[in-house]
């Protein structure tokens, strides 16, 4: 299976990723969005409530970028996948893809 990384970070839109895992910004501005980082190894999900931890994933959607200032992770919708999921590049692309036909 041959698969075009690049056409994939263009045609897989990162907040829509992100908002089908029930991921809700906090705040915003423009294409900017704030809210808690939603990647399972961040420090900031262990619950302690703090106003940093409730916006520190920032979200670009121009640019279809992310970063978290919490755990250090960032990237594009591929990057992000890969940290969510926790599964090599080339398994998160042909899951995403797989997740995007339904």
């Amino acid at each position: 299976m041959r698969i075009d990384y690049g056409e994939l970070k263009r045609r897989i839109r990162l907040r829509e990723l992100l908002e089908s895992l029930g991921w809700t910004s906090t705040e915003g501005r423009g294409d900017q969005l704030r809210g808690p980082c939603p990647l399972p190894a961040c420090s900031s999900r262990n619950g302690s409530g703090n106003k940093a931890a409730k916006r520190c994933f920032s979200v670009h959607v121009g640019k279809n970028v992310y970063r978290c200032f919490e755990c250090g992770s960032g990237g594009n919708v591929l990057d992000f996948w890969q940290a969510y999921s926790g599964k090599s590049l080339l398994d998160s692309a042909i899951e995403i893809v797989a997740q995007q036909k339904n």
